[in-house]
């Protein structure tokens, strides 16, 4: 889902999230490493019915734009901007958003005393379509999450370190419970939506469990509604009582 999430915008966050693909969105995925070829294929993969036509026409328009502008160094270790449209460069010039970058006009480039990294990046956020390439013009990736080197025996890798005990408080903390809530909490509610009935356990406050046969009318505010079968009463029971929930 991570690779999905990097070349779409998620718009809704239910059971079956929607994502949207965009010529941003793609144009940021190429930008951040992906390749068209291996993201095309991924999306067939995991598609029920194949990569929808016009979804292929952007990813194809989206490969042939990606990488007309160029982020490197010059000879003398300049941050640099060539692009295979000139006319790209005025435009460069003249956006006010790339304002911080100093971008200055030198024949056909454009140079800045900022970094690679940083022109790159917030040309890349600007959407235009921006590849990264070292000394000898081949494109190359870079990781926008890797702020330091964390290689063995930097400071970096010393805060690693350090981070381990609250990493680990976190995982702990992330038990099982949590998924079973969460399963608990969709089958209630779609219990509801059916009016189903259902075979509920509820934790009693003297520690024993007690099951009800309830038709299912509501749920809200941390708590179950439902008419009981045997009974025939409207029960309210809280939902952080309920142990487990059954179709009858």
């Amino acid at each position: 889902m991570r690779r999905l999430r990097r070349a779409a915008r998620r718009e809704s966050r239910a059971q079956a999230s929607t994502y949207r693909f965009s010529a941003e969105s793609i144009g940021a995925a190429l930008a951040a490493g992906e390749d068209p070829a291996s993201l095309a294929e991924f999306l067939t993969a995991i598609s029920l019915t194949g990569l929808p036509q016009p979804l292929a026409y952007e990813l194809e328009r989206a490969a042939q734009r990606h990488g007309r502008l160029r982020v490197g160094t010059d000879a003398t270790g300049r941050t640099q901007v060539t692009a295979s449209e000139p006319t790209v460069l005025d435009t460069l010039a003249v956006d006010q958003a790339l304002r911080p970058l100093g971008l200055i006009r030198d024949g056909d480039r454009l140079v800045s005393r900022s970094s690679v990294d940083a022109v790159f990046w917030m040309l890349s956020d600007a959407r235009y379509p921006v590849a990264a390439v070292d000394a000898d013009g081949r494109v190359r990736i870079l990781d926008r999450a890797r702020l330091t080197d964390s290689s063995p025996g930097t400071a970096a890798g010393a805060d690693d370190a350090s981070y381990a005990p609250l990493i680990e408080r976190m995982r702990r903390a992330h038990s099982s419970d949590d998924a079973d809530a969460a399963w608990l909490g969709r089958e209630l509610e779609q219990a509801v939506k059916a009016r189903a009935v259902i075979e509920v356990s509820v934790r009693l406050p003297d520690g024993t469990t007690r099951d009800f046969v309830l038709e299912a009318t509501g749920l809200g505010g941390g708590r179950l509604r439902g008419r009981d079968r045997a009974s025939d009463v409207e029960r309210t029971l809280p939902v952080s009582s309920i142990v487990s929930a059954r179709l009858t």
